[in-house]
């Protein structure tokens, strides 16, 4: 592997002119610096973050805490570790899946803070979560100094990125009710608001009543049948918003065993845009969330905190919109 002696032969020049081009530290002549950019390019040259950190006592690390490991999670950390790797950051990953142990997850905190990385990210929260284990985790981080920053949890006031989920329902609502729907229903967990929020403003708006498809849960021969049993219906909506594109495919085969005709007789949307949503039958008209944008700006606001920036005046979190994705089910 190329070290800094390789970079200095190979480019001619010294040491120390090698360190300032790195670096961005101190003047170096334009044509210098690409003689020494090429040389990095043409030997591979990697820093050593380990050797640096014992060197100026500084941290190259930082911890991600993740609470789940879905399709679009995985996104967000991909984007997150993308954008800290081109600054020189490399990211120290642990899962916590046992989310209703909060005494295991506030050791596995302590842990991480103990390691004295450069910033600390938890990413992913579900409602539990978000209502009995960052509350109990936050207070040791926020003590600790580190930088941290949290990724799409469910209803914090600390620093975090976040998706506008309940206006990515209201704006899908609207749309059915504008493309002739008349009886909007919604088919999801009434635990959460992040979506029924939008939901419910949009039908108030509209002049109308709410209607609340039965919710089993997320097992898949369930909501399958909740698919049928919806297609017996009398009075049957004839526009669904579904919690998420999983709940609205497994509910979509429920109406293909009665067969019901989508979006003919009941337009269906979905909620994330995973990978599944295209590959449905029909293709599934779904919420996108902007899962790149929301890493991409997890790292940033980390990148910031430990250059010592100053936060907006607005705080350091913000929240993120999402797209309606128009396939062929609604």
């Amino acid at each position: 592997m190329a070290n800094l002696r390789d970079l200095a032969a190979e480019a001619k020049v010294s040491i120390r002119t090698v360190n300032r081009v790195l670096k961005g530290d101190g003047y170096v002549h334009e044509k210098t610096r690409g003689v020494v950019e090429r040389a990095v390019e043409k030997l591979g040259y990697r820093p050593n973050l380990a050797a640096r950190a014992l060197k100026t006592a500084k941290s190259h690390f930082i911890s991600v805490l993740s609470f789940t490991e879905d399709e679009l999670r995985m996104a967000q950390l991909a984007a997150l570790e993308q954008r800290l790797r081109q600054s020189d950051y490399l990211i120290s990953m642990t899962f916590h899946f046992e989310s209703r142990e909060k005494a295991k997850a506030a050791r596995i905190v302590q842990e991480l803070i103990d390691q004295n990385p450069a910033g600390l990210v938890l990413l992913g929260h579900d409602p539990f979560v978000a209502r009995h284990v960052l509350p109990a985790l936050m207070p040791a981080v926020v003590h600790s100094g580190l930088p941290y920053v949290l990724i799409d949890p469910r209803g914090t006031h600390h620093d975090a990125v976040t998706i506008d989920r309940a206006r990515g329902v209201y704006e899908a609502v609207h749309y059915l009710a504008q493309r002739g729907a008349r009886q909007i229903a919604f088919l999801g967990t009434q635990e959460e608001r992040t979506r029924l929020d939008g939901y419910d403003q949009a039908l108030q708006e509209l002049g109308r009543s709410p209607i609340y498809v039965e919710y089993p849960g997320t097992e898949i021969d369930a909501l399958r049948a909740v698919g049928r049993r919806f297609a017996l219906l009398k009075n049957r909506p004839d526009a669904v918003v579904a919690h998420s594109d999983y709940i609205a495919l497994a509910f979509l085969s429920g109406l293909h065993d009665a067969g019901v005709k989508v979006p003919e007789e009941v337009a269906l949307i979905g909620f994330d845009d995973r990978l599944a949503a295209r590959f449905a039958w029909p293709a599934l008209t779904t919420i996108a969330q902007p899962s790149q944008e929301i890493g991409r700006a997890g790292a940033d606001i980390i990148l910031k905190k430990i250059a010592g920036e100053a936060p907006p005046t607005s705080g350091w979190s913000q929240s993120f919109p999402t797209k309606l994705v128009l396939r062929e089910t609604a």
